[in-house]
C-alpha cells in the first residue's frame, strides 16, 4: 500500500509544491500506512477537516519521503492523550476491534492542507481537492469503515468530492454516507470537539452498533 501511495503523492508533488506556495499553506498529509492496520479486524479509516500545521520528518531531499515519514513519526497522536479528536479515533478503532493491534487504524483528511492552522481560504480548498487525493486513497487502502468528524459546514466540500453523495440520516447527530467509492460503512458526526462539548459523545457507539459490534464505552 506504501508503495502506492508514494507514487500517487510523487504523480502530484509538482501541484502539492505550487499550492503550498500561498501565503500560510501547510505542507500536505500523506499517509504512511502502519503494518497494524493489515491485521485489525475492522479496517478502519478515520477523516478529519484538516490539519492544524503539519510537517515532515527526517530527510527532506525527498519530499514525498519526508512527509510520509512525518505520518509515521506522528504515530496518529499518539501524544495527544486528551485531544477530543485522537480520544474519538481511538475509542472507535477500539469498538471495531477490541481484540486487535493497538493503533491499527488510519487517518486523513477531507482537505489535505490547512491555512494558517484552519481552514483554507476556497480557492486554495479548491485547488488541492480537485487534486483528488483522498479518493484515491480510498481506492489503495480499502478500508472497511469510514468516518468523517467534519459536521455540516464541510457538507459541500464533501458532495464536491464525491458526486451524487447521498446522506442517509440516523439520528440527529449521526449520517451515513452512501457513494460507489465509499464501504458501506461510511458516517459522518459533528467533530468530536463538538459531541464532547455538547455531550453526545455517544455517536461513537451508535456507529460502531450500526457497524455490528456492540462493546460499552
Amino acid at each position: 500500500m506504501n508503495t502506492e501511495l508514494k507514487s500517487l503523492y510523487t504523480s502530484r508533488w509538482a501541484d502539492l509544491e505550487r499550492i503550498t506556495q500561498n501565503g500560510g499553506v501547510s505542507w500536505p498529509l500523506l499517509l504512511n500506512v502502519p503494518p497494524e492496520y493489515d491485521r485489525a479486524k475492522r479496517r478502519l479509516l478515520v477523516v478529519g477537516q484538516q490539519t492544524y500545521g503539519w510537517d515532515g520528518y527526517g530527510d527532506d531531499t525527498d519530499g514525498v519521503a519526508w512527509l510520509m515519514e512525518g505520518y509515521a513519526h506522528f504515530a496518529l497522536g499518539r501524544s495527544y492523550k486528551l485531544t477530543p479528536f485522537w480520544q474519538a479515533a481511538r475509542e472507535l478503532y477500539a469498538l471495531l476491534n477490541p481484540d486487535g493491534p493497538p493503533f491499527g487504524f488510519l487517518w486523513s483528511n477531507l482537505v489535505k492542507v490547512d491555512q494558517e492552522g484552519d481552514r483554507p481560504v476556497e480557492h486554495v480548498e479548491e485547488a488541492i481537492c480537485e487534486l483528488g487525493l483522498l479518493s484515491a486513497e480510498l481506492e489503495i487502502v480499502r478500508p472497511e469503515a469510514v468516518v468523517f468528524f467534519t459536521g455540516h459546514s464541510y457538507d459541500p466540500r464533501l458532495c464536491s468530492t464525491f458526486p451524487a453523495l447521498r446522506f442517509v440520516q440516523l439520528g440527529e447527530f449521526l449520517v451515513r454516507l452512501e457513494h460507489p467509492a465509499l464501504p458501506f460503512h461510511t458516517y459522518r458526526t459533528p467533530h468530536p470537539k463538538w459531541l464532547r462539548l455538547k455531550k453526545h459523545w455517544d455517536a461513537l457507539e451508535r456507529m460502531a452498533l450500526e457497524m455490528g459490534t456492540h462493546v460499552d464505552l
